[in-house]
């Protein structure tokens, strides 16, 4: 819990004070976590996440301790308990001694400014390959060589790639690259499949683009137009540079096209929920 920033939490559906918290990290087990945007109070997308939560267990051979409703009950806990009803939301799942065991808080979160949009952000390539990508485990190695080398080099996000040579997906984002009015991105088997990359998918399928899922050749990508990323913190958000490689993604029609659709899919799934 390094990265929870609310005076209160929620352990195993009871409120506690966060200065008491044993940490969930020094949890020997297998862990199962999933990050969730809160807007006015409203877990965005709620329903694909704890369908995704899930099926992380189901492909670890166990199941899920909580049920649907008592996560979003305990969310909304949360959430007055701190008084912040616009944050990200972090749940760690786990097994210990055959109980089913469950942690909740805020977690911190950088909500790119509209500078930032406009201008786009730096990323930068890294040689790394995560073991199960479609599976959010909690993996204590892979967070601290993601961060290493953002702080090191500056950058917003790193994009992996693969032993292969192909850009798969960034440390905590999904990636998308432009070419002629086409999205390519990584074949699902490749990444974690995101939320918001799904959800991002369908909204350019909606607009009539067509969405190529290919492996991407990390010495190839200067042949992009443009390149965004998509997360739950940064939703979609265009990429000024790739290294050395420069993109005048913000000032892509398609980019500008996609961001607007998808925040109105945001704001039709608010106003249902």
């Amino acid at each position: 819990m390094d990265d929870n920033t609310g005076r209160y939490y929620i352990e195993d559906g009871v409120i506690k004070e966060s200065s008491q918290a044993q940490d969930a990290d020094t949890h020997s087990g297998v862990m199962i976590y999933d990050v969730i945007r809160i807007i006015e109070g409203t877990p965005l997308f709620f329903e694909d996440h704890y369908t995704r939560t899930c099926k992380s267990f189901e492909a670890i051979g166990s199941v899920c301790g909580i049920k649907a409703n008592e996560l979003k009950d305990q969310i909304r806990r949360i959430l007055e308990a701190n008084d912040n009803y616009n944050c990200n939301i972090k749940y760690i799942m786990f097994n210990e001694n055959g109980r089913a065991r469950a942690i909740g808080y805020i977690c911190k979160s950088h909500y790119p400014t509209e500078g930032e949009i406009k201008s786009g952000m730096p990323v930068g390539l890294f040689s790394l390959e995560r073991e199960n990508p479609n599976i959010k485990l909690v993996d204590h190695d892979y967070k601290k060589k993601i961060n290493k080398i953002k702080l090191e080099k500056g950058f917003y996000e790193v994009f992996l790639v693969d032993r292969e040579g192909n850009v798969t997906e960034g440390g905590t984002s999904n990636i998308f690259f432009i070419k002629k009015d086409k999205i390519f991105t990584a074949p699902e088997e490749k990444v974690l499949k995101g939320i918001t990359r799904t959800h991002v998918i369908m909204t350019c399928k909606a607009l009539g683009y067509d969405v190529i899922e290919t492996s991407i050749p990390a010495d190839r990508i200067d042949e992009a137009e443009a390149v965004f990323l998509s997360g739950t913190s940064p939703k979609v958000l265009p990429v000024s540079s790739i290294d050395n490689i420069r993109f005048d993604s913000a000032n892509h029609p398609v980019i500008a096209a996609i961001r607007k659709a998808f925040d109105k899919r945001i704001q039709e799934y608010l106003e249902q929920s």
